[in-house]
């Protein structure tokens, strides 16, 4: 590109008008309390700032990362040789006489149903108490109660390759089980398009309720150091989705411990930082479970919570 990486503090700042980060501690950005320094950070406010921020680190071959509420990601013991955008754009409305929301994905998930309730759609009750952004829950198709959240997505913005901003629509995602199209391509999403239906407020409310409590029941406590559930619920040979916690239960998940990290006791599908765990713990402890999980019952764990490593090259 011709540019200097050691340019490039000096350069965003010419470019996105805010300076960057140096060398900031990553633990404080994950749910997990887990991680190394960046080498370089920024939250972005605005669409500007952020597209800025994104098409600056490629002019420079700078690495890049954007997180939103840190949650089902783990970051590397060494950080990261890069730079991390924390996308903190947020802004939700509701189309003239149109069940349809307009979504920056900064938003948090929780910002969202709150929306939904004010404005009386229903479609998004399934979501409540899931944790993070609007963007981390479209990245990763989230969902709970045999709901995702692509089944609710109408069209999006994305920021592709060549720094266009491009609409498309439901399809163009992929979506299916825990995926979306977003998984594979280097493509930033900016705001999402939610096709909901008119509902009564009430009843949307005691359903979330509902939903609350259940979760309440089977997941740890939100004080607790995790990322959700670390592994997918695993798709048999039949189609039959079978929650990776059946598995887990049967090799005696709840007993084993890495270092600092745990198995939850509640429930054998989270791993805690019970105390100070690095991202070796957590990654050992994994793969024991993964090993153990397959040894028993042929079935792989594929991971549902991402690992950063600090590099590409890293393995």
């Amino acid at each position: 590109m011709g540019r200097k990486k050691e340019d490039f503090p000096e350069y965003f700042l010419k470019n996105v008008k805010k300076p960057v980060m140096t060398s900031v501690s990553l633990r404080d950005y994950s749910n997990f309390k887990i991680g190394g320094n960046a080498d370089y950070f920024f939250e972005a406010n605005s669409v500007h700032e952020l597209v800025t921020a994104v098409l600056c680190a490629r002019e420079v071959s700078i690495p890049l990362y954007i997180i939103g509420g840190g949650y089902n990601l783990l970051f590397d013991d060494n950080g990261f040789r890069g730079l991390i955008i924390k996308n903190a754009v947020k802004g939700i409305s509701r189309r003239e006489n149109s069940p349809e929301v307009n979504a920056f994905v900064g938003t948090p998930l929780e910002d969202l149903l709150r929306f939904s309730v004010e404005q009386a759609l229903s479609g998004l009750e399934f979501i409540a108490g899931i944790p993070g952004t609007i963007g981390g829950a479209v990245f990763g198709n989230a969902g709970a109660f045999k709901q995702s959240i692509g089944e609710f997505v109408k069209e999006g913005l994305l920021l592709d390759q060549s720094g266009e901003q491009v609409q498309v629509g439901r399809d163009y995602f992929e979506f299916r089980y825990r995926h979306s199209i977003l998984k594979k391509k280097h493509e930033l999403l900016l705001k999402v398009v939610f096709e909901l239906h008119d509902g009564d407020k009430e009843s949307i409310q005691k359903l979330i309720e509902e939903n609350l409590e259940t979760r309440k029941e089977k997941h740890p406590h939100h004080d607790l150091l995790c990322a959700g559930s670390y592994f997918k619920n695993p798709v048999l040979p039949d189609g039959r989705i079978v929650p990776a916690a059946h598995f887990l239960e049967k090799v005696g998940a709840k007993t084993m411990k890495v270092g600092g990290a745990a198995v939850y006791s509640g429930h054998s599908n989270f791993i805690i930082n019970q105390e100070n765990a690095l991202a070796k713990d957590v990654f050992r402890l994994a793969q024991e479970l993964k090993q153990r999980v397959k040894e028993r019952f042929d079935v792989e764990l594929e991971e549902e919570v991402i690992f950063l490593p600090a590099s590409p090259s890293t393995p």
